[in-house]
């Protein structure tokens, strides 16, 4: 029964919907061991168990733990790192210097990533799950460790003002770890990765537009995840 609810629930590939402009794609996240990619059923370095493993996405799981007996949730700050010179790289086409990216703008896109995804994860705890937030974390206190990997942005809008046509939006991963507050036990992982399609023709971008997107695709991530979770909690 645990497993079909781990499977339904968390198998990322139901969660990463096409959302026209913004999805995820692969940071590269391996989970390997000496023999190769992990398989479903395997077991990791930290004890967790492969519930599901494909191209794209990766679920892992402690067995037998129950997840009933936790009631309150934490949000660790969501950290985010862009793809490896992805500042380079958009720079190196810009010769002027107002229409490249600075280090600030890095820090700003960084900030704005990290509060969307801390906001749409606890707005879907709260509606979706049965936890209640807490400040002080007990024996019965979830922590998650929220991590955007690899952000890939085409068009940043730098000056905050540009008007950019792309006919694809942008590459990220969302990566996702919960522990026991108390003991720091780690008791699951997902990771979902997707590539944005090339549509074909060419869209309005802009740093709005972007940050929409990615909202877009963090809550529905976020909303499938606290509704596994309530199943698993009942599943007792």
């Amino acid at each position: 029964m645990k497993k079909q609810i781990y499977t339904r629930f968390f198998k990322m590939g139901h969660i990463g919907i096409l959302i026209s402009g913004f999805l995820l794609v692969s940071a590269g996240i391996a989970l390997a061991s000496g023999k190769g990619v992990l398989k479903d059923g395997d077991i990791s370095t930290d004890g967790l168990t492969v519930i599901n493993s494909t191209r794209t996405t990766t679920t892992e799981i402690k067995k037998d733990v129950d997840w009933s007996v936790y009631t309150t949730y934490q949000i660790a700050q969501a950290e985010v790192s862009f793809r490896k010179n992805w500042q380079q790289d958009y720079n190196k086409n810009r010769r002027s210097l107002s229409a490249q990216v600075t280090d600030r703008e890095m820090l700003r896109i960084r900030t704005a990533m990290a509060n969307i995804f801390y906001e749409e994860l606890d707005r879907s705890l709260k509606k979706n799950s049965s936890l209640l937030k807490t400040d002080v974390a007990d024996s019965g206190t979830l922590l998650f460790r929220p991590r955007i990997i690899n952000l890939d942005i085409y068009a940043p809008d730098v000056l905050g003002t540009d008007i950019n046509y792309m006919r694809q939006a942008g590459k990220v991963t969302l990566f996702l770890e919960v522990f026991d507050a108390v003991s720091g036990e780690i008791l699951g992982r997902w990771v979902d990765t997707r590539e944005d399609p090339d549509k074909g023709y060419f869209d309005w971008a802009n740093r709005i537009t972007n940050e929409e997107r990615m909202r877009l695709v963090i809550r529905r991530w976020s909303d499938r995840l606290a509704e596994g979770l309530s199943l698993m909690q009942a599943d007792k």
